[in-house]
């Protein structure tokens, strides 16, 4: 998994869906990514303008309702799904840092295989703790978290949530 800070430097309600935004991420290194991402209903567009997020950038492209996405902005639910938040890199973050997690070499693939089901393989193992820090939980049950230079990454609001 490619997953790297980013900052939504523009968003408009897709005009095709009442669910999506399109958004452009800049992700480092001068690269502007556009990713749709189905967040109308839980945050208002003038809170997707310019945060801070994460982002899995190498999914293959997908088009949804119209619009190339080329990447996935990570947030953080609780298990009813009534609330849905941005996943948050730590202050003094910088679009283009690598996420990273204690014990795993990180080496990304440029694009993962849509045929093996890396991603839905992987979801289902992230999580937000108690003290609201995205993780990985690895095979012996412990949560790893998402790590950058400057710190983790949090929720704002929820624990014990899912990725």
């Amino acid at each position: 998994m490619d997953i790297r800070v980013g900052k939504i430097v523009d968003v408009v309600k897709n005009p095709n869906s009442e669910k999506l935004y399109n958004e452009k991420v800049d992700i480092g290194n001068g690269e502007i990514r556009l990713i749709a991402s189905g967040l109308q209903k839980f945050i208002p567009i003038e809170k997707v303008q310019d945060p801070m997020v994460v982002v899995l950038c190498n999914l293959k492209a997908k088009k949804l309702a119209d619009y190339m996405s080329h990447g996935m902005v990570l947030c953080a639910q609780p298990a009813d799904g009534s609330v849905v938040e941005f996943l948050t890199p730590p202050e003094g973050s910088v679009p283009g840092d690598l996420i990273s997690f204690e014990g795993f070499e990180r080496k990304p693939v440029e694009q993962l295989n849509p045929k093996k089901n890396t991603w839905d393989n992987v979801r289902v193992k992230l999580n937000t703790d108690d003290n609201l820090v995205g993780c990985y939980k690895n095979d012996d049950g412990k949560n790893i978290p998402f790590m950058t230079p400057k710190g983790v990454c949090k929720a704002s609001t929820v624990k014990g949530g899912l990725i």
